[in-house]
């Protein structure tokens, strides 16, 4: 059994996405705001405490409860804020296999989606090695990836 856990880099950079998309509007409720003051800055005020909120309380505790576990038979995946879902997959009914990574695997991009009969379980914000070896263990057990 090993445990695999999310990559926080791929937080920080959503932080930094959170950030940047919060300044851009705050500058849009400026600029369409501006003569009416007390409505932009109610605009401002809710961007600020809304981008707060995700950055700092939602995100982390996010990143800290988001777990995979791989077996011999199956692989878990845990998740959730105030409500934790579980999600269990056997191994023997995996079709297929996809694999996405962005930025060339830096910074926690790396997901695998694992299709299986009737739905399918996408394991998101891996580290670049976790990713690997799980693709490893993978074929290891037959399972290989869509054309």
């Amino acid at each position: 059994m090993k445990e695999y856990y999310a990559d926080f880099s791929a937080m920080k950079l959503l932080q930094i996405i959170i950030f940047l998309l919060a300044i851009i509007l705050i500058l849009a409720s400026i600029f369409i705001f501006f003569r009416l003051k007390i409505i932009m800055w109610i605009c401002i005020s809710i961007f600020i405490i809304i981008a707060i909120i995700i950055n700092y309380i939602c995100l982390p505790l996010y990143f800290k409860t988001l777990k995979y576990t791989i077996t011999a038979n199956q692989i878990t995946l845990r998740q959730g804020i105030f409500f934790v879902h579980e999600q269990s997959i056997k191994l023997q009914s995996v079709q297929f296999v996809q694999f996405i990574t962005g930025f060339h695997g830096m910074f926690g991009l790396n997901f695998i989606i694992l299709y299986v009969y009737g739905g399918s379980m996408m394991i998101f914000f891996m580290k670049k090695q976790d990713r690997q070896e799980l693709t490893e263990f993978l074929q290891r057990k037959g399972i290989f990836h869509a054309p």
